[in-house]
């Protein structure tokens, strides 16, 4: 199977295709140490930040860019994110849990071992990630698109897979539920992966 590689570097895109944001404020190179609750934060961009050992407890995101942000121990619950965008992001670790997250557009973006437990996905979009080892266990995805991300060894139980397309993706070793396949968009190599999900054995 083709491996996928993501830019160690976190290089942005040439040109972001995606729908952009005028914003009220600008952070530039800013260590962001504070956690928050029940506020919202609206029309904010920023660029080349850090957010260390953050929690945010029901937290309001609204058209907010992340452009190559380091998040280290960053925990956001039961939060809702509106028309963000993670862009080159380090976000391994994160945990965005129990959070609704509309409109929100993750590209180029390193994340291990992230926890979306319990989440619901909506209009979202994954493009060229690397989310080795992540959790979207009891996640609704709604018309939500993964395309060239690595998605190895992640977990998907309770999840519903119908309709998401993985036939671009890296998806060796993931954990599912057997009864949340049907549905799911594979190529031919990943279809054998599937079938030992199932416990079903192939001979030639």
């Amino acid at each position: 199977m083709k491996k996928l590689k993501i830019n160690a570097c976190l290089e942005p895109m040439d040109e972001w295709t995606y729908e952009s944001y005028v914003c009220d404020c600008l952070f530039e190179e800013a260590c962001i140490e504070e956690s928050l609750d029940n506020i919202t934060i609206d029309g904010c961009k920023f660029s080349k930040c850090q957010f260390r050992n953050c929690t945010f407890n029901f937290v309001e995101c609204m058209d907010i860019v992340f452009d190559h942000v380091e998040f280290e121990n960053v925990h956001f619950n039961q939060c809702s994110l509106s028309r963000v965008h993670f862009i080159s992001c380090r976000i391994s670790g994160m945990e965005l849990s129990q959070s609704v997250i509309r409109d929100a557009f993750f590209q180029l973006c390193k994340g291990h071992y992230c926890d979306f437990g319990g989440s619901t996905f909506k209009d979202c979009a994954f493009d060229t990630n690397d989310l080795t080892g992540s959790g979207f266990i009891q996640c609704d995805l709604k018309q939500t698109s993964f395309n060239k991300c690595v998605l190895n060894s992640t977990e998907w139980f309770n999840t519903e897979l119908k309709k998401l397309d993985f036939s671009s993706c890296e998806i060796e070793n993931i954990a599912v539920s057997s009864d949340k396949l049907a549905g799911v968009v594979v190529n031919t190599s990943q279809a054998l992966e599937f079938v030992k999900l199932l416990g079903i054995v192939v001979k030639d």
